[in-house]
């Protein structure tokens, strides 16, 4: 009986710390807004992650086209080592909440759930993403309509975040030279 009673009692402290590590690990999404989905159409360029995507890639580009609820979007990315650009196609699946579902086939980096956050129309867009493959700390896009935007625009960026960033919590693209 002893024996039993310990098992149990070490399975339950188990499934205990099982519990409390997969608490800690959860992505939070953030604080979402309410957005029309044509909003994000067009051509946006990465020039801010948080944390850094760019020791691996840089003067990433997002084509977004909303068809229904869904918008089929081109990422061309330039990888390190690499002098020509490469393109994946991707999906980003818009929900009830307007979270976004992202699926990039070829490249599953950046698969995973996906909410706007901060926007000015037409001039930069902000999502926060929870990746399939994350240790629960979100993926910050700054993504912005011209390839080298006004400092002071991410600066206003940043503060319209909820809850607000310091700029520094950012890297920028060190290959987009402006």
């Amino acid at each position: 009986y002893f024996t039993v009673t310990m098992k149990w009692i070490a399975v339950v402290l188990m499934c205990s710390i099982v519990d409390l590590a997969s608490v800690n690990c959860k992505c939070d999404l953030g604080t979402g807004i309410d957005y029309d989905p044509k909003q994000v159409e067009g051509d946006w360029y990465v020039d801010y992650s948080s944390p850094s995507i760019f020791e691996q890639m840089s003067k990433i580009r997002i084509k977004f086209k909303l068809e229904d609820q869904t918008y089929n979007s081109t990422l061309t990315i330039t990888f390190k080592n690499e002098t020509t650009p490469r393109e994946f196609d991707s999906t980003w699946e818009i929900n009830d909440n307007k979270d976004l579902q992202v699926k990039v086939p070829e490249l599953s980096t950046f698969n995973g759930v996906y909410r706007l956050i901060a926007a000015e129309d037409k001039q930069y867009i902000i999502f926060r993403g929870c990746q399939d493959s994350s240790n629960g700390e979100p993926l910050i896009f700054i993504e912005t309509a011209e390839q080298c935007p006004d400092e002071d625009m991410l600066k206003k960026a940043v503060e319209n975040m909820d809850p607000p960033m310091d700029c520094s919590d950012f890297t920028k693209d060190p290959e987009v030279h402006c």
